[in-house]
């Protein structure tokens, strides 16, 4: 915990700091430990990203643990690289993948095979912190069984839950709005400690929806797969410390205590304000 007598700036960082550690090696607390399984049903496969906003388009070549993305048109049509992936199945046909592009510039996808389309959210560490990149796709080699239609943003507010990643490690996520996002360390490195964030969110099917913030305090992006039906997630850390980067996934059982999305019936709803 921290000291109950001091609560500044400094203990903040340092308890932020032991979470980043925690991403970078060994440790007592593992937020990996419930983390959903990898998978590997995208080997042998070729998925082009053609984006919405742009001529770009990017060419991605599975294996089983390594991906090779080419860009394929715009600015930089020509270059290319092969590097180590993450992915997980979230839901049926929809997969959160995440990889580095160079050294300091990370992707992470939800891509959807059933509707043919993706939403990225790209991090570049810069000297002075993060700067995140939004971006939607077709998947030119998927015909959608519907008119195609790209993800809708979203709003989660009117929404709150545990997440557990680990026996010692669990927080809470509390939704105000559909800008505003508070977290709270309940057990693990960061307990006690809470902060709100501005953050963006998009529905990618019914219960399931991809959302990122960056930290305030410390030089962080977030990047998060929700199932609530499944009651699981996982995450993308994309982040430095200690002039070390860090790039690593997460992920948690996710116990909802109440929300306000429609298609979540079952679960406690309650009249609270949440930006409408």
């Amino acid at each position: 915990m921290t000291d109950p007598h001091v609560h500044d700036r400094q203990s903040f960082e340092d308890q932020g700091a032991q979470f980043l550690r925690a991403n970078t090696r060994e440790s007592e607390f593992n937020y990996a430990a419930n983390r959903p399984p990898h998978s590997h049903r995208l080997a042998g496969t070729t998925y082009t990203l053609a984006m919405r906003d742009s001529d770009e388009r990017y060419g991605h070549m599975f294996t089983d643990r390594e991906v090779k993305c080419e860009i394929l048109g715009g600015s930089g049509a020509g270059r290319s690289v092969t590097v180590p992936y993450e992915a997980f199945e979230l839901a049926p046909g929809i997969f959160f993948v995440t990889y580095l592009w160079a050294e300091n510039d990370s992707v992470a996808v939800a891509l959807d095979l059933g509707k043919g389309v993706a939403t990225l959210v790209m991090g570049k560490l810069a000297a002075d912190g993060i700067v995140s990149t939004l971006g939607q796709a077709r998947i030119e080699e998927v015909t959608p069984t519907e008119p195609m239609a790209y993800h809708p943003a979203a709003s989660l507010g009117g929404t709150r839950f545990l997440n557990t990643y680990a026996d010692n490690v669990a927080y809470e996520h509390i939704y105000l709005t559909g800008v505003y996002e508070t977290w709270m360390g309940v057990k693990g490195p960061q307990a006690g400690q809470a902060d709100t964030e501005e953050y963006r969110a998009w529905k990618i099917a019914d219960g399931v929806y991809l959302l990122y913030w960056n930290e305030a305090v410390l030089t962080a992006q977030m990047t998060f797969l929700f199932n609530f039906f499944d009651g699981r997630c996982v995450a993308e850390v994309f982040a430095r410390t200690d002039g070390e980067r860090v790039h690593s996934t997460i992920g948690a059982y996710t116990h909802l205590i109440h929300t306000k999305l429609p298609e979540l019936p079952n679960v406690t709803r309650l009249d609270i304000y949440s930006g409408d």
